[in-house]
């Protein structure tokens, strides 16, 4: 049965996860800090798995996954935070390279984390800021740390259908449309690459202007 008919939007992730169990899988999951990335993390954690949260605030990280640590504890899972600022990419290429240099594999790559609606500004290494944060952070993340995916583990990029309102010329919004249209582009909903990896995007909800 296509899960399409089994899930929509109205599932939660612990009916997605039912009868799952996630021991043994290490998962890295961007911007644990608030949103539906707390959810997906403690989801994970929930059913067995190891989840590495990346965070820029960490104090603020800490503070959204007391229950991700819980329900991880209490059902054979676990869960740490590392920092990751997706708006600087020296901040980006140090968790990376701590990552590698822990040299543990992950099954799964998450890559959540992102910015939507802020004012027009720039990232520290000059991008406009919701391209730099969204797209280019988490490339340069994931292809440093693309050894430590394992053989058939999955990248997973969420994104939106924001990009579909580029051509509209409203201040603003119509820059950030662009923005989601260069990240959009580069992500196929399903890839699979010669080396077993697989890609999938997933869009979990439209941008409301």
């Amino acid at each position: 049965m296509n899960m399409v008919d089994v899930f929509g939007a109205t599932s939660t992730t612990d009916e997605v996860l039912s009868g799952v169990d996630l021991q043994g899988k290490r998962i890295l999951v961007t911007g644990v800090s608030a949103g539906l990335r707390v959810e997906t993390a403690r989801s994970l954690a929930a059913h067995g798995a190891h989840v590495v949260g990346a965070a820029r605030d960490l104090a603020k990280a800490e503070q959204a996954t007391v229950q991700v640590k819980m329900d991880a504890a209490a059902h054979g899972g676990s869960f740490e935070v590392v920092a990751l600022d997706l708006a600087n990419l020296s901040s980006v290429r140090d968790c990376a390279d701590k990552l590698l240099k822990k040299g543990e594999p992950f099954d799964v790559v998450i890559a959540n984390a992102g910015v939507m609606a802020t004012p027009f500004s720039y990232t520290t290494d000059r991008f406009e800021m919701q391209f730099g944060t969204n797209h280019l952070g988490h490339f340069v993340l994931v292809n440093r740390i693309a050894s430590l995916i394992r053989s058939g583990g999955r990248l997973i990029n969420l994104s939106s259908s924001g990009h579909r309102y580029g051509p509209q010329q409203i201040p603003g919004h119509a820059q950030r449309g662009r923005s989601r249209a260069r990240a959009s582009a580069s992500r196929a909903p399903r890839r699979e690459r010669p080396d077993g990896h697989v890609l999938e995007q997933a869009r979990p909800a439209p941008v409301v202007m």
